[in-house]
């Protein structure tokens, strides 16, 4: 329904009777949800009427912003994936394998093949009705990826004899409507789902007949001789138990107290792990510690509760320690002139990727097409491993790039014994597998081995084996040039931004030419704007110069003098 764009027609804020009338809407439809975590008291609910690209009318009500329902034809409230995430139980589930998500991003319905049971018999796919609105999650994560109606009956789905459809799919990760306001867009969370272990398969009937062997044992006769005693044994022990437990939890609470000098020099050292390679230096030391080192602290920094008192003391604890060199350039004034991003505590310093990169909020205009793409999350395992290579524990990496970044750590090491060709570990990768040697290929498969696998959206920037774009010029009617673009879609750019960018900097007219017996459209501009086309290309999109071509047709901006 909404994998293709729809058109907003109108967008009207709700007052303060509508809100109400569509809180009670939204409390008859789903009673057994608190309606506080659906809709806060006080959010701003946005009523938006669209029309999608199959001509169907549908109104998408929003709450700050983020889409949490849209309407069916028949006026029935459907959460989306962000109204799901926020509460899980708002709909039944069904489970499929995490290769059907691709599928089903492309336009299929959920097939019953791809359904994991629920259980045997006629309880297989449970209990429900034809139409009833379902959820969908994968087998290694409980979070949604989609919403859709069940195509038939739980009972007439059990008859069909696993064949046919089982939910048609309604709304999906990754389409028009979980991009509809791109400052606000997020990645599927993570939740894991409970790994099988021996006592879910217990032998059968080996515990319940065991308590039915066993005979309630008679009460023995209690005499105040015995009541005495055990009171007598009661006492100390239960005294010994106190001390016991007092003298344990003195010994936990310095273990878990975190100290401020421990999230000062973490914030610091996270500041030159995720910011080193791009501070200006020189660089005064106040501007360090305010933009850097305070942003990445998880909690507000106060120098004065720190042992240190003052900044240039702490500094002075770390030039000392060979982090940083600094230099002052007059009273009262240091500047930072260089840093060691070798340093073994960086190096091996862990960080975590935070909300917005984990995430992936876009800017407010998306210049590039999102893809779905199958990624493996660094995990509290592989943190060790990857870290060394500048990578955060939870950022999402593409499949096809661990191979590389394996090959880059052995040849780094030189890890490869160049008789067997085999990699030989050390220290961080027998952790992760322990100390045999073996091939690339197999040490990228036991690394990927203990990373989460997922997918995520991700904008279309890959330049890798993308044909080259474009530029000539072209004469028109009237002797007017032109300037042609052609194969700018093959990177992702959305071109409806593309030409509303050229149409604002260059105020030239620009429109779209379809060329016969060719896939791709080509983008005609007014006038000779190759050298602007090249600058918004390279500075905006950040498409590398190398695969542009015509920058030689452009202008060189002098004018002849008439003598």
């Amino acid at each position: 329904m909404f994998l293709k764009p729809y058109r907003p027609k109108s967008s009207a804020a709700l007052k303060g009777s509508e809100s109400k009338k569509f809180r009670q809407r939204l409390e008859a439809a789903y009673p057994h949800v608190a309606m506080d975590q659906l809709v806060p008291a006080k959010a701003a609910v946005t009523q938006v009427k669209i029309l999608t690209h199959g001509g169907v009318q549908s109104m998408v009500y929003c709450v700050d912003k983020q889409p949490m329902f849209f309407e069916l034809d028949g006026g029935q409230l459907v959460p989306t994936l962000y109204t799901l995430w926020a509460a899980p139980d708002i709909l039944p589930y069904f489970t499929t394998h995490e290769g059907v998500l691709p599928k089903l991003t492309n336009g299929a319905d959920l097939m019953l093949p791809g359904v994991v049971p629920l259980g045997v018999g006629l309880n297989m796919y449970g209990h429900y009705k034809k139409d009833q609105l379902m959820a969908v999650n994968l087998t290694n994560n409980k979070s949604a990826v989609g919403v859709g109606q069940l195509a038939r009956s739980s009972d007439d789905l059990y008859m069909c004899g696993g064949h046919g459809v089982a939910i048609k799919m309604i709304h999906l990760f990754g389409d028009k409507l979980w991009s509809h306001e791109p400052s606000l867009v997020q990645q599927i969370p993570l939740v894991r789902t409970k790994a099988l272990s021996g006592e879910d398969f217990p032998a059968l009937g080996a515990e319940q007949e065991k308590k039915k062997a066993i005979p309630a044992a008679a009460p023995a006769p209690v005499s105040f001789a015995s009541i005495a005693q055990t009171e007598e044994l009661e006492t100390p022990l239960a005294a010994l138990s106190l001390e016991n437990k007092e003298n344990q939890e003195s010994e936990d609470e310095p273990d878990d107290e975190i100290t401020p000098e421990t999230i000062l020099r973490n914030a610091f050292l996270a500041a030159l792990k995720n910011n080193g390679k791009k501070l200006s230096l020189p660089l005064l030391t106040s501007n360090f510690y305010r933009l850097y080192v305070v942003t990445e602290a998880p909690e507000q920094i106060d120098l004065k509760k720190t042992r240190y008192k003052k900044l240039s003391n702490f500094l002075a604890e770390m030039v000392d320690q060979g982090f940083m060199v600094v230099r002052e350039e007059s009273k009262g004034v240091d500047k930072i002139i260089s840093v060691d991003l070798e340093h073994p505590e960086v190096v091996n310093f862990i960080t975590d990727v935070k909300a917005n990169e984990a995430n992936g909020a876009a800017s407010e205009t998306p210049l590039f097409h999102s893809e779905l793409k199958e990624m493996y999350v660094v995990t509290d395992v592989t943190a060790a491993f990857f870290t060394k290579l500048n990578f955060k524990r939870g950022e999402g990496i593409p499949a096809g790039q661990i191979k590389k970044i394996v090959r880059e750590y052995v040849s780094k090491h030189s890890l490869l014994n160049p008789q067997t060709k085999l990699v030989r570990p050390d220290e961080t990768l027998t952790e992760l597998y322990g100390n045999r040697e073996a091939s690339l290929s197999e040490v990228c498969s036991l690394i990927s081995s203990k990373m989460e696998h997922s997918y995520q959206m991700c904008s279309g920037k890959d330049t890798s084996g993308k044909p080259l774009i474009q530029m000539s010029l072209a004469t028109r009617s009237g002797n007017k040039k032109v300037t042609l673009v052609s194969n700018i879609e093959a990177y992702g750019i959305i071109l409806a931004e593309f030409i509303k960018l050229c149409k604002q900097g260059a105020a030239a007219s620009t429109s779209v030419v379809k060329l016969p017996h060719q896939k791709h459209e080509q983008l005609q501009i007014q006038g000779n704007q190759v050298r602007f086309v090249h600058t918004l290309l390279t500075e905006t999109y950040k498409v590398p110069p190398k695969c542009i071509l015509g920058l030689e047709l452009a202008k060189d901006g002098k004018k002849n003098k008439r003598k």
